[in-house]
């Protein structure tokens, strides 16, 4: 914890920042096997909410880079690669923006503030992800039928509906423990 009379340290900002993000994309290799059930979007939308918009972006874009970049399915194409990394800066992001908000709101709206965060965040990573997808296939389908058509097959669906139910759950759960252990 950073005491009130010393300036933060930026090397040791730096190292948590690293550390955190390894640890988020460490978790996404929990349900690697499972697809598009992961809970790396929760751990950077916490680490956004505890952090702020700069520090959750930067562990998004680390985390995403990583878990994408060394994924035991393989690497995605360029296009698809920064599509990922560029929507998990987001939802690091988006946790940063609503730090403000739930940091003072009862549980019971933490969790549905944290479950339409998480809901809305996915829609958009799977748009991005959908945009790039169009990028690379782009042979006489539209970039709307691209979209839409993917966001309704059952495992974008899936994906939403479940980042929903886990930022509802852990999001204020992580962020009580966070605070009762006066973490920096």
């Amino acid at each position: 914890m950073i005491s009130a009379d010393r300036a933060p340290d930026p090397t040791l900002d730096r190292v948590r920042t690293a550390l955190l993000a390894a640890l988020c994309a460490s978790i996404g290799y929990a349900l690697a096997t499972v697809p598009n059930i992961e809970l790396i979007s929760t751990a950077v939308f916490v680490c956004g909410a505890h952090l702020g918009v700069r520090r959750g972006a930067v562990i998004g874009l680390l985390a995403e880079g990583i878990y994408a970049g060394v994924n035991p399915n393989g690497i995605s194409p360029p296009p698809l690669y920064a599509a990922q990394v560029l929507g998990f800066g987001l939802v690091g992001a988006g946790g940063g923006v609503m730090r403000p908000v739930l940091g003072r709101a009862p549980i019971g709206l933490q969790a549905a503030l944290a479950a339409g965060c998480g809901f809305a965040l996915t829609l958009a990573y799977d748009v991005l992800t959908g945009v790039a997808v169009w990028f690379m296939a782009r042979e006489g389908a539209s970039l709307a039928a691209i979209v839409l058509g993917g966001l309704s097959f059952p495992f974008p669906l899936a994906h939403a509906g479940f980042n929903t139910l886990a930022f509802a759950v852990a999001v204020p759960a992580v962020l009580r423990a966070i605070r009762r252990r006066g973490a920096a």
